[in-house]
């Protein structure tokens, strides 16, 4: 497998596996054996993460066809949450992000990824609500996970679902 180690000012050492390839993030002060150990620790992690990669739910032939479902379900049910809980946003678009489900910027535009709509509805909802969220708060703060709250009570829960699933949305 091909590693490829990305430094940075970071302060922490970080794993990806994207298309077969573990990708580290470290400090630049970390040595190679330090990356190294740090890969052998993790490495029935990266095992599942690889083995979730093979295991895709996305089946390339279809990927228009996800597409132009996300652009006709995601404004709809982003509109009718913003309505429900007050938030008012400027535009919304669908992109093919791999790394990211949603984001929002601070012009109050809302981006979410087409793979979305390959997820269960609650999980739809969670992203929504937590970039709705940040319409009032642009950070990942306390008073952020409380708007996140208001809209979704299960978020953590929601939160977890994404993290241990998101390699079966990439290809």
């Amino acid at each position: 497998m091909e590693i490829k180690i990305q430094r940075s000012m970071r302060k922490t050492l970080a794993l990806q596996v994207r298309n077969s390839q573990i990708i580290v993030k470290a400090p630049m002060f970390v040595t190679k054996k330090i990356i190294l150990d740090f890969i052998d620790k993790h490495k029935s992690w990266i095992e599942r993460k690889i083995t979730n990669q093979q295991k895709s739910v996305i089946d390339i032939e279809k990927i228009d066809e996800y597409k132009k479902l996300a652009k006709k379900i995601l404004p709809m049910r982003v509109e009718q949450l913003a309505n429900r809980f007050w938030y008012n946003y400027k535009s919304i678009k669908i992109n093919s992000a791999k790394t990211r489900w949603g984001s929002c910027t601070s012009q109050k535009n809302l981006n979410f990824t087409f793979r979305l709509v390959l997820t269960p509805p609650e999980i739809i909802d969670y992203v929504i609500c937590h970039e709705l969220a940040h319409l009032k708060e642009m950070n990942h703060s306390k008073a952020f996970r409380n708007e996140v709250e208001k809209m979704d009570k299960n978020y953590k829960k929601h939160d977890r679902w994404l993290k241990d699933n998101w390699d079966l949305y990439v290809f």
